[in-house]
């Protein structure tokens, strides 16, 4: 009973964070934080460190697809 108590709170601890990275925009994948076996390291240097997600990704880690979902039109050569 208490190791099911322990991983739910882990589990909710991990989506709270993950919630907040998501807020604040960091480049961080769930799995990353969630892993016990290799355990995330946030950068030297601070927040400012921080990796940000770009612009062109939905979610963190992802592929630097559009936004939109659009492709770009073929070129007319």
């Amino acid at each position: 009973m208490i190791a099911l108590a322990f991983g739910l709170v882990w589990v909710g601890y991990s989506y709270g964070l993950y919630g907040y990275c998501l807020v604040r925009g960091y480049d961080v994948k769930l799995l990353e934080l969630m892993n016990p076996v290799h355990v995330f390291a946030w950068p030297s240097g601070g927040i400012g460190a921080t990796p940000k997600i770009p612009d062109t990704q939905v979610f963190p880690g992802g592929s630097t697809s559009p936004v939109s979902g659009g492709t770009s039109p073929p070129s007319a050569v």
